[in-house]
């Protein structure tokens, strides 16, 4: 099956600080590489400018609730403006772990890469287009080219248009990360799992408009199937305990920064945001974690005087 040469990804969607995708990737590429770019810069300067509009986009919520007349409805930190700048705040924090600890960012990096949807140049020659060998290379290594080979164009752009509204790509990535949590060295099982739950029209925990996936189970089924095809390679050896603990952070991490709209979407909260919260390797300051529990306070309580707080152990 021949597939039309693809031109590359869009710089915006990589560098994306907020919703929605509107590229080919559907998500998949969203944000994340921008965030890695930041987290490798030699200098902090744009982890700091980030910082600052997540400060800024803070006070800016909390100055709008001061106002006469808007203390009806919701408090200000619930509103869905207090919500992104909360979850703005908590993305520059996960980029400052990533620019502290090289562990974690490689492992981010590594697991990241099987999620980009081309290669129309060389690396390391802009000028210089990759033969027809290293780019079929290219397609075996990479999920959606691999779906785009085995479906085709139409087939699976069709899918893409749905998977960027229904957060596909950062919903397989959090149920990845869960059921590797839950399943650790049974990795067929943890499989299974994630494919299961992709598949299932319980509306109430998938992201808003997955219904208009599930006819594409073919498509759902084999994106899973690829994704733990390629785990392996972003472990140290084969998937045992220790290998899947190793893997569930990194998955976690680019869920956070693939989504960009996790107060939209339970599965990144639960299972990617709220871990990264409680670890105590990625040193989430208090003054983030107190936006979050303002922001969802069902979700994060305020911490009791007695509560020592979950260390967790290092990466």
């Amino acid at each position: 099956m021949t597939t039309i040469e693809r031109t590359g990804h869009s710089k915006n969607c990589e560098r994306a600080e907020k919703p929605p995708c509107a590229c080919e990737c559907g998500g998949a590429e969203h944000g994340w590489q921008g965030a890695l770019t930041i987290a490798a810069a030699s200098s902090d300067r744009d982890l700091r400018e980030l910082e600052q509009k997540a400060d800024k986009a803070w006070d800016a919520v909390l100055k709008r609730a001061e106002r006469p007349g808007t203390g009806r409805g919701k408090p200000g930190p619930q509103t869905a403006d207090g919500q992104r700048a909360a979850i703005k705040g908590f993305v520059a924090e996960v980029v400052r772990w990533l620019r502290r600890d090289q562990n974690i960012y490689g492992a981010t990096k590594q697991f990241g890469e099987p999620f980009r949807i081309s290669r129309d140049k060389d690396p390391d020659d802009s000028r210089r287009r990759p033969t027809p060998e290293e780019h079929e290379r290219f397609v075996e290594a990479h999920v959606i080219p691999r779906l785009r080979r085995e479906l085709g164009d139409r087939r699976l752009d069709a899918f893409q248009e749905e998977a960027r509204k229904a957060h596909f790509w950062c919903e397989l990535l959090a149920q990845t990360a869960h059921a590797l949590d839950e399943f650790q060295d049974r990795y067929m099982q943890a499989k299974q799992a994630v494919i299961a739950v992709l598949l299932s029209s319980d509306d109430g925990e998938r992201p808003d408009g997955w219904a208009s996936l599930l006819p594409e189970h073919v498509v759902i089924r084999r994106a899973v199937e690829l994704v733990f095809e390629h785990l392996p390679r972003a472990a140290t050896g084969g998937i045992t305990a220790d290998d899947a603990f190793r893997l569930i952070w990194p998955a976690r991490v680019l869920a956070v920064l693939m989504c960009r709209e996790p107060r939209r979407h339970p599965a990144v909260r639960e299972y990617c945001v709220k871990p990264i919260v409680e670890y105590g390797a990625a040193e989430i300051r208090e003054q983030v974690k107190d936006r979050l529990r303002q922001a969802f306070p069902l979700e994060w309580p305020a911490p009791s005087a007695t509560d020592p707080g979950v260390p967790g152990e290092r990466f």
